[in-house]
């Protein structure tokens, strides 16, 4: 039996060749993550098992690769192409192709379908720094191989989310548990998948869990109120996983980018900053008070009004926030943004990375102000910007998180935690939008498995940029120029960064090599 090593942070495909090392070295911090991909010469069922030569090593989790569709390439500037010779070079193949995103949790020991997997280290805070050798076996059909593994465990220790200085929010599509699993809203399995998601969303280092927005009841055909127990309800679920933050969901919208007013998402005709508007804000806001304040949420809240205001409604929005201010004092607001005239009207700035670099001197004296700033990509810009597209190389994924930290942003949001609508994920990744194609990957980062949601490779790269970016954090109080080089090595701006696993591997030892101390 043939097999070979990959790292964590390059693609496989169902076409790679066998082409690298038969043994695994990983490097980990403690209380986060180091992982591999295993790649054999061909699929059937085999038996895997892995075991420490000596006991106290750190637990090891195994899953399946699944490969992924992508239909289209990510265009030059907005959406999908069909014209590889327009991105060729900055994707990694033309589509359409197969790529080993989804991850398909299993068992030692248990009868599994080839050919790849990935095998992932999660090492405990309290894990003694060393190097830990073991070995993984794999049968499959009377053959067997014999894969080494090392583990080298740092004194460095990756804060628990929340506890550090970066924060991340990914933005969740409840009607989807419904849609993709079959599992009818509000019943007892819908919310016993609902608590999986939620237990996703923090594994992957999130540290804020957006709540629905309240319902709204009428009487008579008129608004009489809202209705907010659903958001009580995973609320309640969400903090009960060890959730740090919990966000109130958004509440307006404007309707053109170039229109100066906001609508509130259960009525599109009226003008919140009307006269009606204010009242009926009033309604959901006093009401929404009522539930934090019974729930004694108000220290672990934040709340986001309306997704990317522009520079046209910025007074509009001003208007929206003082009536939030009014009723959730104290609460921060939390958004992302498209402009720099907000000032008042939002507490935590989240600028999409390119608004960011257009708008630089402003957003660094709103930092150096003392303003929170955090950062967002989506589907645009699109290119070779950093993104979690699947045709874009798998280090961006986390490299984008380096650059979070060479930047000192507080956080990290992404609207597409499970937010695919297409008929099938599984071959057809960039998801409709709007009569176009959004990049492979942009709408999700999970995929809907028999049981609960399936990681991703880029799910993976995602938690594993951020705790390196807090790891980062640590070296720029130590030796600032340091960590200024290793970020510059593997993502410098929104359009350089490194494609090479091994780069982005090497300057993470260095990373951890820079923290080393005596454990404590």
């Amino acid at each position: 039996m043939d097999f070979c090593v990959c790292d964590d942070c390059t693609w496989l495909y169902p076409d790679s060749p066998l082409a690298g090392p038969r043994q695994a070295r990983l490097d980990a911090p403690r209380g986060g993550h180091a992982a591999f991909q295993l790649l054999l010469d061909r699929g059937g069922e085999c038996r895997l098992a892995f075991a420490w030569n000596a006991p106290g090593g750190p637990p090891v989790r195994l899953y399946r690769l699944v490969p992924v569709g992508v239909n289209e390439n990510t265009a030059p500037t907005l959406m999908t192409t069909a014209d590889f010779a327009a991105c060729r070079d900055y994707v990694t193949r033309a589509a359409p192709f197969e790529v080993y995103d989804a991850l398909a949790p299993c068992a030692f020991g248990e009868a599994v379908p080839g050919p790849a997997f990935y095998l992932c280290a999660e090492v405990p805070s309290g894990q003694a720094p060393g190097l830990y050798s073991g070995e993984l076996t794999v049968e499959r059909g009377g053959e067997r191989a014999v894969c080494p593994v090392e583990c080298r465990v740092y004194a460095a220790r990756v804060p628990a989310a929340g506890e550090g200085v970066f924060s991340m929010l990914n933005f969740f599509c409840y009607e989807n548990i419904a849609a993709q699993h079959g599992a009818a809203g509000g019943s007892g399995e819908w919310r016993r998948l609902l608590r999986r998601y939620i237990r996703a969303q923090l594994d992957m280092r999130c540290t804020h869990i957006l709540l629905p927005p309240g319902r709204p009841v009428t009487e008579n055909g008129r608004l009489a109120g809202f209705d907010f127990s659903l958001a009580q309800e995973v609320g309640r679920i969400a903090l009960e996983e060890g959730a740090p933050w919990l966000c109130g969901g958004h509440v307006a919208h404007w309707r053109e980018w170039t229109d100066p007013e906001y609508y509130p998402f259960w009525d599109g005709e009226l003008p919140l900053s009307g006269e009606e508007g204010y009242f009926q804000l009033r309604m959901y806001f006093s009401q929404w008070a009522r539930v934090i304040g019974k729930n004694g949420w108000h220290k672990r809240m934040a709340q986001a009004l309306a997704d990317e205001p522009q520079v046209h409604n910025a007074a509009a929005y001003r208007i929206l926030a003082a009536v939030c201010r009014k009723f959730l004092p104290g609460v921060p607001i939390l958004d992302a943004v498209e402009a720099t005239n907000l000032g008042g009207g939002v507490d935590v700035w989240v600028p999409k990375l390119d608004t960011w670099e257009k708008n630089r001197s402003t957003f660094r004296r709103l930092q150096a102000a003392g303003e929170e700033m955090w950062f967002y990509t989506c589907a645009f810009p699109a290119g070779r910007a950093v993104n979690r597209s699947m045709d874009l190389p798998l280090t961006v994924s986390r490299g984008l998180l380096w650059l979070a930290a060479r930047e000192k942003f507080g956080g990290y949001l992404h609207w597409g935690f499970n937010y695919y609508t297409g008929t099938d994920i599984w071959h057809s990744a960039c998801c409709p939008h709007k009569g176009a194609l959004l990049p492979a990957g942009d709408a999700h980062i999970v995929y809907p498995g028999p049981d609960g949601p399936w990681r991703s490779l880029r799910f993976e790269a995602q938690r594993g940029g951020a705790e390196d970016c807090e790891l980062l954090r640590l070296l720029q109080q130590t030796d600032p120029g340091g960590a200024q080089a290793l970020t510059e090595e593997v993502c410098a701006s929104s359009t350089r960064y490194t494609a090479s696993g091994g780069v982005l591997l090497a300057a993470r030892r260095r990373l951890l090599e820079g923290l080393e101390q005596p454990a404590g």
